[in-house]
């Protein structure tokens, strides 16, 4: 049996899963501000324990890599790399906006070759983090920083169906309406469509270098002076 858990800390749910012979099996997750530190090691002892498992029960890690939060993806990747290493397990990376595209096609159950899939990652004011997925879930606009304004509604094909969703999709509702654009609400990062990709990759025998593996931040982090202190 292959035996997979996922991880996501790209966004702020922190998500464990764990997927048998691509069947999601399991899953727990959290919505909570800045607990990654403190709860993703534990979801992932209380689901292995659930299940009566241990990490060297399972055949890889499987972890969302970006782009997202600095802060939840470097934790995400260091959890991630301690039990690679631990247990000789290799590691697979997904792409996050990949992830969310999935969870949105899924939510829409409507295969159409009109269809693009556009997730969002909320990034800073007017800034989303995005990228473009076809029905057949092939990459067609890679992830960029995309400043949301009237003007890039000119962008979108009149003769395609976008669906945007995440939690960037939020604040584009009154900018980006239009026909051929529908909000699809509640899609959020999941470990769930982490470990369904990452299932495909394992038997590719597509892994990352433990090692030498960083985070896709699409941006540098930048630090800023706590409000108390101005």
């Amino acid at each position: 049996m292959k035996r997979i858990i996922s991880i996501e800390t790209a966004t702020s749910v922190c998500s464990v899963a764990i997927h048998e012979n691509g069947i999601c099996v399991a899953l727990k997750e959290i919505q909570e501000p800045n607990a990654h530190s403190e709860k993703l090691t534990v979801l992932i002892e209380s689901i292995l324990a659930e299940r009566n498992l241990h990490v060297d029960d399972c055949d890889a890690i499987a972890l969302s890599k970006g782009p997202g939060s600095y802060t939840g993806l470097r934790i995400g990747t260091s959890v991630a790399k301690g039990l690679c290493y631990a247990c000789s397990l290799p590691l697979i990376t997904v792409d996050t906006l990949q992830a969310l595209a999935l969870s949105c096609k899924n939510a829409v159950n409507n295969d159409s070759e009109d269809n693009i899939y556009m997730p969002m990652i909320d990034a800073r004011r007017m800034e989303v983090y995005t990228s473009q997925w076809d029905w057949k879930m092939q990459n067609i606009q890679d992830t960029n920083a995309l400043v949301v304004t009237y003007e890039a509604k000119a962008s979108f094909e009149p003769t395609k169906h976008y669906f945007l969703c995440g939690d960037g999709s939020e604040k584009c509702k009154e900018t980006l309406e239009s026909q051929n654009i529908t909000f699809v609400p509640n899609i959020t990062a999941t470990a769930k469509t982490i470990g369904d990709s990452a299932s495909e990759l394992f038997e590719k025998k597509e892994f990352s270098d433990v090692a030498y593996f960083e985070p896709f931040y699409l941006k540098e982090f930048q630090a800023t002076t706590p409000k108390k202190l101005l």
